[in-house]
Order: C-alpha cells, then structure tokens, then sequence
C-alpha cells in the first residue's frame, strides 16, 4: 500500500533524533587557536557549506528525476550528506540503516570513546577518527568546539571573539543548540545529549525547529523518502523533493524570523552563509 511522509515532520522527528544520541561533539580545543588552526576552523565551515550546497543540488535532482529509484538515489545522496554515510536504504547499498554503532549513533571519535561503555552496551570502538570523514552533524560539532575555545580564551581579541559567537549562533541553528556531555554512572564515562544551553531563550526559539537544529529535518525528510513506498507515483516522491529542496534553503539561507528585511547572525535567523560571512569578518577565512 502506498504511504505518504507526516505533514509534521520536523520538531518531533528531530528531538527524537537528538535525545537517542545520533550526534556529538568531536574534539576539544583548550587554548586561542594560532593562525594555522584558525585556517583549519575556516576550512572546515567551508566544507561544511559544501556539503549543504550538494545536499541542495541532489534535492533539486531529484525534484525532476524521471523515476521513483531515482527520486530516493538523490535522496540517500542528501543523507549522506548529513551523516557522512549512505542510509543502507538503496538497492546495493550497505550504511547507517543496516550499522547502529559508534560511528553512526553517537558520531564520535576515539577522543571520545570509552572502553567501559561500549562493553556495557556491546558496541565497538568508533571507525571514524577523522572528523573529516563525517557528515555535516559531526563536523558541525566538532567545528564548534574550536571555535568555542576561542570564546574562552582569554587572549583572544574581543572583535575575534565578537564573530566567533556569530559564527555559533548561526552554525548552532543548523545543528541544534544541544550539546553532548559526558554522564556518569557507576563511575563510566559515557556520552549523553545534555539539554538545550538557551534557558533564557525566547518563546519562540522552543516552538522553533532551531533548538534541535534545521540539519535534522532534512534529515527526517531523505530517511522517510528513502523508507515511502510509492508504488509508482513518482510526481508524489518529487513533491516530497521540493519540500527537502525548501528545508536546505534554509539551512543555507537562515530565515528572517522578526521579518526586519535581514537574516542576522543570531537565534533562529543566521544559516551556513552567514556563518560563513562572520567567520571571514572573524579571520578565520580568506576573503
């Protein structure tokens, strides 16, 4: 039988993600970084837009796509974008659906890893130890925390670390304001999502899909095209395209949220490309 996606997808579907710990913060930074890793932090939210930029060509594929296969061979191409691995949900394919472990569910590296608490829980240590190698949810994390030890520094220049809050706020919209944190219990080490920083935040930030992050509507969208049984009807699956097109959008593009005509680098506005433009102004990116 022939299902359609919820009309709703998108806050329950991703707090959900987030609270079964899908996604973490990668590595630590304790000092201002030099003019080199400064460079890297710039490099890395470039890639980042990089990647959102093809998860946007590939919905637009497969808005016009002549087939349904095709329709979800675009869509897993967007996932993968997100998760740095194929949903496993394609014909001949093997990824995140089919390999619940440490790469895909708590997307850590061995920094993070703790040998108690994948023997409690039979998981393996992580195959990733390369942010590089992640999708945009674990670099995002793993760029973040960089950038938050220059917010931390105490030599760092206060204009540096005026846009690096910039480039937070912004780079937090898209993967969600939660952080991961380390839980203790029986004295293991094990990784939790800690709640939301933002208790002062405005009404509308909790009604918002901010909090959790736009990234995981996209991400809901792709996994429950790829899961549709369409039969047939491929102008359906496409019509499900264009709504994954618009959820991109708007990780790049930010939203005007107090319609003032600017998308500001802030709380529930600022996407990838203003992460980008504070992250210039902050020189960790060339002109």
């Amino acid at each position: 039988m022939k299902t359609s996606l919820p009309r709703l997808l998108p806050r329950y579907a991703c707090r959900t993600l987030l609270m079964l710990g899908l996604v973490a913060g990668l590595c630590r930074v304790d000092a201002i970084p030099t003019f080199a890793q400064a460079s890297n932090i710039g490099a890395e939210l470039r890639a980042i837009k990089q990647l959102a930029e093809e998860a946007l060509e590939a919905s637009r594929a497969a808005e016009t796509a002549a087939t349904v296969a095709a329709v979800k061979t675009h869509a897993d191409a967007v996932f993968e974008t997100v998760w740095g691995l194929p949903s496993g949900l394609t014909e001949g394919h093997k990824g995140a659906e089919a390999v619940h472990g440490w790469t895909t569910r708590w997307q850590v590296t061995n920094a993070d890893f703790d040998a108690a608490f994948a023997q409690r829980y039979g998981s393996t240590p992580p195959a990733v130890t390369d942010p590089a190698h992640l999708g945009i949810a674990g670099r995002g994390r793993h760029v973040r925390a960089q950038l938050q030890a220059v917010l931390d520094a105490e030599n760092a220049p206060e204009a540096q670390k005026n846009h690096a809050g910039h480039v937070i706020a912004s780079l937090n919209n898209v993967i969600g304001w939660m952080k991961m944190d380390d839980g203790v219990t029986k004295a293991e080490r094990q990784p939790r999502v800690d709640l939301t920083r933002e208790w002062d935040a405005p009404s509308s930030f909790w009604l918002s899909t901010a909090d959790t992050g736009w990234l995981y509507e996209v991400y809901a969208q792709a996994l429950n095209m790829l899961k549709t049984d369409y039969a047939e009807d491929v102008a359906l699956a496409r019509q499900h395209a264009t709504a994954m097109t618009k959820l991109i959008e708007k990780c790049l593009n930010g939203v005007d949220a107090d319609s003032d005509g600017t998308v500001k680098p802030a709380m529930m506005e600022g996407g990838l490309h203003t992460v980008l433009q504070h992250a210039q102004l902050g020189g960790f990116l060339a002109p």
